[in-house]
């Protein structure tokens, strides 16, 4: 039943797939968007398009099968052969996003992006039109592996994720603390890769698409959002499984990731992680830059200056939220890419010390 509070008639979703011999999971992905508590509240179809990007095995005619079994869904299947230098997630992502941002419905577009072995959660549509209803530009979705396949690849290796998944909830935690957003608020998580990504329709154009990518197409993007002041959120009600399969489609991908973690897990080598000192020094500076938006100029050179940051290295053209924007940007991990150094127990420790400090004081 509709009512006033519902976010849902406000907009028109259309969900971007990019998939690649993807024949096995494609009809899970499909059943779990057909099964979004959205339909029951939006007269319409979710919209999907589907780019199948030089794919060799039968994933066309498997999705044209089941198409009668998908009642809920409105899916438009677009199949393509890009060049050997463009045949990557990266093109593929952006011209399904690109043909979802066009279109125009009864309300705002919203593009939701997920991958192919990706299984949303049955609120996922309606939680991301929530969170935009909210306030937020974009959002990203909250990733957790399928259970049964991370334990088919062993204790040793369950073990791994679940230190890095406390190490990473724990930085994000410390985030939250030192440098924190209005607009992200405690408690969120800290995901927005390809499997569970949302914008504003007008917001995607505005910043130019989805980079067309080999790989880290999504942060790329997400980067590009930030950078140009929008709102990021990351609710934790807006919820993706996804494989953990060792072999993907995508080099540099999850898959890859899964699969270092599984062979280092056997062997027994340690789980080293980026230094939290480091981490806490950044989050002080982002914080200090944030406090710039609409100072004079000469002002935020001094602050800079105090902060000893080079004008060449970070330059900065004027005081507006957008140029602050990007500047803070340049201090986002994702970026800098540090380097792993420290034992994640070590870091962990670290970490929780920190915090403890903090709520003391």
């Amino acid at each position: 039943m509709k009512t006033q509070a519902d976010p849902v008639p406000r907009y028109t979703p259309v969900v971007a797939i990019p998939a690649k011999n993807e024949e096995v999971r494609l009809p899970l992905l499909l059943r779990a968007l057909n099964r979004q508590s959205h339909s029951s509240l939006w007269a319409l179809p979710l919209r999907v398009i589907l780019v199948l990007n030089n794919t060799t095995d039968t994933s066309a005619s498997v999705v044209s099968a089941l198409t009668d079994e998908f009642r809920h869904l409105d899916i438009r299947m677009v199949q393509i052969d890009f060049s050997p230098d463009m045949a990557h997630v990266g093109s593929a992502r952006r011209m399904a996003m690109d043909t979802a941002a066009d279109i125009t419905d009864t309300g705002e577009t919203i593009v939701l992006t997920s991958d192919a072995d990706a299984e949303p959660d049955g609120e996922w549509v309606t939680n991301t039109l929530r969170a935009i209803a909210q306030g937020a530009d974009a959002v990203g979705g909250h990733i957790f592996g399928d259970a049964e396949e991370e334990a088919r690849l062993g204790v040793r290796f369950q073990e791994r994720a679940a230190l890095h998944a406390r190490y990473s909830a724990l930085c994000d935690e410390l985030c939250s603390q030192i440098d924190p957003v209005a607009h992200d608020p405690w408690p969120r998580h800290h995901d927005h890769t390809g499997a569970s990504i949302a914008v504003r329709a007008d917001v995607y154009r505005a910043v130019g698409g989805m980079p067309a990518l080999p790989f880290r197409e999504d942060l790329a993007f997400i980067s590009r959002v930030c950078a140009s002041g929008y709102r990021l959120r990351h609710p934790m009600d807006m919820k993706v499984t996804v494989s953990a399969r060792t072999i993907g489609r995508a080099p540099g991908g999850m898959a890859d990731c899964v699969r270092t973690w599984a062979e280092d897990a056997e062997k027994g080598l340690p789980l080293l992680v980026a230094c939290p000192i480091a981490l806490e020094e950044r989050l002080h500076v982002r914080r200090q830059l944030r406090k710039l938006i609409d100072e004079p100029l000469p002002r935020s050179l001094s602050v800079m200056a105090g902060l000893r940051l080079d004008p060449a290295v970070y330059p900065l053209t004027g005081t507006s939220a957008v140029s602050i924007a990007a500047l803070i940007e340049q201090f986002n991990s994702e970026h800098i890419d540090p380097p792993q150094t420290v034992s994640v127990h070590a870091a962990i420790t670290h970490l929780e010390e920190r915090l403890s400090c903090r709520a003391d004081a």
